[in-house]
């Protein structure tokens, strides 16, 4: 699967990363060197986000009307049309409030390599982890062709995030691991209007890109 990963902030302990003096992009702007980050990505990644919320809203709303129990941390998973999908409940009461939820959505292109196989083990080491971060309260996951994935992380507060960013699991699988997995990486940053449980779908503010294939590593 694909790990949801941000690339920056060092950890205590770790080795300073060299880092990447980020690129500020227009909205419309779709750098020519770096198809990665055009600009006709967006309305494909916010579709697969919109899929991503829709599984978790199904869910939320089936416990809501007391069809089916949601326990903490509980991992759901099931397969449409032969392909995975997982929801991680971390927090099943809070999912019900109608309250402005953060978003982190993350979309990679993984390389055809042994190592991608070392992302799996590397994502469910982070889920094991969501029990250190409350302020985290879903993570989901869509499999796509060709051993692509889409992940959704719903959170309370921008600083959740930031304090799950910085732990050393995560710092792992994205300084070592990403560079060599992906070819490129999009963070979407953003929100869900009245929550899971509403009807608004995600709204992306802000997008990290990463291009790992460029002759020196690229970040926008």
């Amino acid at each position: 699967m694909n790990t949801m990963i941000d690339p920056t902030g060092p950890g205590a302990g770790e080795p300073t990363p060299v880092l990447l003096d980020p690129v500020l992009l227009e909205p419309h702007e779709s750098p020519a060197d770096h198809p990665c980050a055009a600009v006709e990505h967006y309305h494909s990644d916010l579709a697969l986000l919109g899929y991503l919320l829709q599984d978790l809203r199904v869910l939320v709303r089936r416990a809501a009307k007391g069809e089916i129990p949601l326990q903490p941390y509980g991992r759901i998973t099931w397969e449409v049309h032969g392909l995975k999908r997982r929801t991680v409940t971390c927090d099943p009461i809070r999912l019900l409030e109608r309250d402005d939820f953060q978003i982190v959505g993350f979309l990679a292109d993984r390389r055809t390599s042994p190592t991608a196989g070392e992302l799996d083990d590397a994502e469910l080491d982070v889920i094991d982890e969501f029990e250190n971060y409350p302020g985290i309260v879903s993570y989901s996951s869509l499999e796509l062709v060709d051993h692509q994935w889409a992940n959704l992380v719903v959170h309370t507060t921008p600083d959740d995030r930031e304090a799950w960013r910085h732990s050393e699991r995560h710092i792992r699988a994205a300084e070592d691991l990403a560079p060599r997995v992906y070819h490129n990486v999009r963070i979407h940053n953003g929100y869900i209007p009245e929550g899971p449980i509403g009807r608004r779908t995600v709204v992306i503010e802000s997008t990290k890109y990463w291009d790992y294939d460029s002759p020196e590593p690229w970040h926008a």
